[in-house]
């Protein structure tokens, strides 16, 4: 396995230099643990990589993988309405906040031309995928190189399947960490939470929340001010996934 170890997240330059190691990594069939501000995230490109991030996590074949998306990625490949793409828009660029989003997907865009039906099978569920979105400094710059080139990065968070997200690179089980291609050490995680969950996931459409992650309460603000949308409070036992 490659290490790469600052420990804490560098500079910009640093950052990009990364990014760009793992994703060539990817783009040649490894498989990736990434630090992301909601939590280490494992990802992968080929079809062969995905099959092996199921096999590592021992997550249900039941279970999509999401997709590494930016704005550009939202725009373009998610078919939603106008108060949709308000409200990512309001999230994401307006105040800054990581977010998932399951909408139905452009299967004729371009970023999606050349990705192998396998891994892709594995990252959609009927007509719509996951996009995990503005989720920190590394994950945009793959974000960024994953749409500019048409190679889809697909994952999920770094764990065994049900033990919880983790936020820090030593805390992910060896049976797991030990055997990826690369994997990348930035610290604790920026939204690190005591409910050990990732991203809030939002349904385009209903606007249902299909996973009260982190920063929820904040999200959950922002839009009955800002949109007048009355979303439930996080249950009283944590989390709450539906995907």
């Amino acid at each position: 396995m490659q290490l790469i170890n600052p420990g804490h997240e560098p500079n910009p330059a640093t950052v990009r230099d990364n990014a760009r190691r793992v994703f060539n990594m990817a783009r040649a069939g490894g498989v990736c643990v990434i630090p992301f501000d909601v939590s280490y995230a494992i990802f992968a490109h080929t079809a062969r990589a995905v099959e092996r991030i199921y096999e590592l996590k021992n997550r249900s074949s039941a279970k999509p993988n999401g997709i590494l998306g930016n704005w550009d990625t939202f725009s373009e490949v998610i078919e939603c309405e106008q108060l949709d793409r308000d409200i990512v828009k309001c999230i994401t660029i307006d105040h800054d906040m990581p977010l998932s989003i399951v909408g139905t997907y452009r299967p004729d865009h371009d970023f999606l031309r050349t990705v192998e039906f396998g891994a892709l099978r594995r990252s959609t569920k009927g007509p719509t995928m996951d996009l995990l979105m503005n989720a920190g400094s590394l994950h945009r710059e793959l974000a960024r190189l994953s749409f500019e080139s048409s190679s889809p990065m697909m994952g999920s968070s770094a764990n065994v399947s049900l033990k919880g997200n983790k936020f820090e690179l030593n805390d992910i089980e060896p049976e797991l960490l030990n055997h990826v291609d690369i994997a990348v050490d930035y610290g604790r995680c920026r939204y690190a939470n005591p409910h050990f969950v990732g991203s809030t996931i939002i349904e385009m459409g209903t606007r249902r929340i299909l996973r009260f992650g982190c920063l929820y309460e904040e999200i959950q603000a922002i839009l009955s001010k800002q949109f007048s949308l009355d979303l439930p409070n996080r249950p009283t036992e944590g989390s709450m996934s539906l995907v």
